[in-house]
């Protein structure tokens, strides 16, 4: 197969490939400078008129002095007068046409690429005006006129090479035609070597052509700089100018001096003020007029900016407080320092922001993370930070203090009878209450629930803490009056103070809980102070709860039967069983050691599962006829599983639901309602008999035995023993008896000591006794002694 014919070699596509990749380089490019070539063309053609003047006048004077030497010397002078003519006027239309008509528009400075052949069209043109001369003028000069016609040409190709660079194609058509027109010059000329001038020419050429490349490009180079340079300020002006317009922050910018020197409509919207009022005033004695009186961080964060500004360091986020309008608001500045082209200071240019809301939600956050949302007051949070500087701050160790702490006594009731709404009602009156009573500096904050705490220095010693705490009791005491219904609070308030009790923040708060402890324990609305006995106390409580928990695993509990008596006829209808403790240090121990602590310990729930099925155990061997009393604690009814504990202790011992009676107290009813009746019916169900233990010491028993299963009702012997001599208890054992007769409810007056009681609580009409009188508790294996003389005294 023959082989194809190409007609454009490789070498030669290398050499139009890489010749059109320095015209790229030299000229304006549509495809990659865009709407900027058109631009670009227009400062080509700039520059060779900024130069036409110089060119002008050389030109002039090389055609004057060619017409001073050669006008004699020419056979036909006419020519050259023609020839000058022709130079001067190429000149002046050059100028005119290119000013005129090359130049689209004169504002937008743009030029079409024509416009640039035009150009080079008649720089050609003029340079074949010019290389007529050597043409027509060296075969007739003599050695003198071909030497300075010589020096003239070449004159003129270097200058126009230089000076017709920043548009390449025109310096090339120049330099090209001029260069043209000596060679032919040369080839007519009788004083010189022809062929050694015509190569010299030649490599002359082509230096001169790298020249005009080179400038040509370093031009165009130049002019896409400037053209990036400037797209990248518009683009910033533009991104600046929609930040002024459409942000929330704001642009500002001061001279070396602190005086405003840009002023944006954001900006002058943020001071409240006109531009014009704004520009050139100091930007630190605006912010000073503008700052708020009596504000502290204002005038720090003033401060902290002037220093700033005096030592040239750049800020961030420095926050000030304005008053704009009647209204304070907060701004954020940043800023970095400017510096002129010799590295001195030329002002300051930085953004601001108003964080009025950031500022306003950060402290509202500070304020919930400090303080109660329900009372106001502050929280225990706040109230750990304040008391943990008694610790750290060795003046404040040594400052004498006293710490309060307050907790009321009847608030849970209040809350589950009459509401959650109401109860957080009566914290909230209640905080406003202890508020007034606060000096300036103490911190009342409210820990939780129904606890509150006061740290006070104005009442440190002991006499005005206490005349304090009497005050505070005393105003919690006062009724309130909450949505329908009018309470009456109580509170027991626990009192230490530092440094006697302690400096350290663990200890003080140790001493006051463990003064309120005891002001619960010495009946409640009241107050204690702390003593070290306290403590001791304390430590022997935890101890007794450790040993209560070895006591359970060990079985060292047993249990005494104290008998319950029918006052009609004296016959014996049953026993209480209590609970005893035979501790291997103290002996014997009754259950008011220990129960307080098993109940407050959860302990109570396995005790209490022991006694109950001992009891049973016990009572099943008795006479049928008899019955037998079991305490049940509250504790226990919380656990839900009372029902379950009651039918395991029947089916393990056999004894019949009808011989157990249950006592309970109203704190059951009190702290489940909805429970504790569904467990009771289901135990009277069962055939269970159901008490009230301590009938008359609560707070709305009447309540509880209109809504509750009842058998019996116990008169606590508080009231019995006061029968003989306090003519309220008579009325209030009256009143009870009468109320369990209504109600078709039993009666048992518990802790009769005396035979002028029991003749009362018989002409009362009270149904059963039980105390010292008829007999003290008793072990298990007396209780079978007790009943033959129980029977033998009846039968007598």
């Amino acid at each position: 197969m023959a082989e194809q014919y190409d007609p454009y070699p490789g070498w030669w596509m290398r050499c139009r490939q890489s010749l059109r990749g320095w015209l790229d380089e030299v000229r304006p490019n549509e495809a990659t400078d865009g709407a900027y070539a058109a631009r670009f063309r227009a400062r080509q053609i700039q520059a060779l008129m900024a130069l036409l003047p110089l060119s002008v006048i050389g030109n002039a004077v090389n055609t004057v002095t060619l017409a001073w030497v050669f006008w004699a010397r020419m056979a036909e002078p006419l020519w050259l007068a023609a020839w000058c003519l022709a130079v001067v006027l190429s000149l002046g239309l050059v100028g005119l046409l290119w000013r005129r008509s090359l130049l689209s528009d004169g504002r937008k400075r743009v030029a079409s690429p024509h416009a640039t052949r035009l150009v080079a069209a008649h720089v050609g043109l003029f340079a074949a005006l010019w290389a007529s001369l050597p043409i027509a003028v060296f075969p007739e000069a003599d050695q003198a006129g071909a030497l300075l016609l010589s020096t003239l040409s070449v004159g003129m190709i270097c200058a126009g090479a230089f000076m017709l660079s920043p548009l390449a194609p025109a310096a090339l058509a120049y330099v090209g035609v001029l260069l043209c027109g000596c060679l032919l010059a040369l080839t007519r000329s009788p004083y010189a070597d022809n062929g050694a001038l015509i190569v010299m020419l030649a490599v002359y050429a082509v230096m001169m052509a790298g020249i005009i490349f080179t400038n040509g490009r370093v031009f165009m180079s130049r002019l896409r700089a400037q053209a990036e340079t400037e797209r990248q300020k518009q683009l910033i002006d533009l991104l600046l100018k929609d930040f002024e317009e459409h942000a929330s922050d704001w642009l500002w910018e001061i001279s070396a001096e602190g005086r405003l020197r840009h002023v944006s409509t954001r900006l002058a919207q943020s001071f409240g003020m006109p531009v014009r009022q704004l520009l050139d005033r100091s930007l630190v004695g605006l912010l000073s007029d503008m700052l708020p009186p009596d504000e502290l961080e204002g005038a720090d964060s003033l401060r902290r900016l002037t220093s700033h500004l005096r030592l040239g360091q750049p800020f961030r986020d420095l926050e000030i407080p304005v008053e704009v309008g009647h209204e304070v608001r907060w701004w954020s500045l940043t800023a970095k320092p400017l510096f002129d082209e010799r590295g001195r200071a030329a002002g300051w240019r930085g953004v601001g922001s108003d964080i009025t809301q950031t500022r306003q939600s950060r402290d509202e956050l500070a304020r919930l993370a400090n303080y109660d949302a329900l009372t106001g007051l502050s929280n225990r949070h706040r109230f750990g930070t304040e008391l943990e500087r008694l610790g750290r701050s060795p003046e404040e160790a040594a400052r004498p203090c006293a710490l309060l702490f307050i907790d009321l006594d009847n608030f849970k009731h209040i809350n589950d009878t009459l509401g959650h709404a109401v109860g957080d009602q009566l914290l909230r009156r209640l905080g406003a209450r202890l508020r007034s009573c606060v000096s300036d500096g103490d911190l009342l904050a409210r820990l939780g629930g129904d606890e509150f705490a006061l740290l006070t220095w104005a009442h440190a010693d002991a006499s005005a803490a206490e005349a304090l705490a009497a005050r505070l009791l005393a105003l919690i005491r006062e009724p309130l009056q909450l949505e329908d219904a009018q309470v009456v609070v109580y509170a027991s308030i626990g009192i230490a103070q530092a440094p006697r009790d302690g400096s350290d923040p663990r200890a003080l708060l140790q001493c006051a809980d463990l003064a309120l402890y005891a002001a619960k324990a010495a009946g409640r609305a009241t107050w204690r102070h702390f003593a070290p006995e306290m403590a001791e106390h304390a430590l022997a409580r935890v101890r007794l709860q450790h040993e209560l928990g070895q006591a359970l695993q060990a079985e060292q509990f047993t249990l005494h039967f104290q008998p319950q008596v029918r006052l009609r006829d004296g016959k014996v209808l049953g026993f209480e069983a209590l609970v005893r403790w035979q501790h291997s240090e103290r002996g014997l121990m009754g259950p008011g050691e220990f129960i307080p602590v098993a109940e407050e310990t959860g302990q109570i729930v396995p005790l209490g599962s022991w006694v109950l099925r001992e009891a049973c155990r016990q009572a099943a061997q008795w006479p049928a006829d008899l019955r037998v009393a079991v305490n049940l604690s509250a504790v226990q009814f919380r656990t839900g599983s009372v029902l379950e504990l009651v039918d395991q202790a029947l089916a393990e011992s056999g004894l019949p639901p009808e011989r157990l009676e249950l006592e309970v107290t109203e704190s059951v009813l009190i702290d489940d309602h909805e429970g504790a009746h569904d467990t009771l019916s289901a135990l009277r169900t069962r055939g269970v008999r159901i008490a009230m233990d301590d009938f008359g010491t609560g707070y709305s028993s009447l309540a509880y035995l209109r809504r509750f299963p009842m058998d019996k009702l116990k008169i606590d012997g508080l009231f019995v023993r006061a029968l003989g001599s306090d003519e309220d208890a008579q009325a209030v054992v009256t009143a009870i008896i009468s109320l369990a007769r209504a109600l078709r409810l039993e009666t048992t007056a518990e802790g009769i000591e005396s035979v002028e009681q029991m003749a009362m609580l018989k002409a009362l009409g009270c149904d059963d006794v039980q105390g010292y009188l008829v007999s003290r508790p008793m072990p298990g294996e007396a209780v079978e002694a007790y009943l033959a003389r129980s029977h033998a005294r009846v039968a007598a």
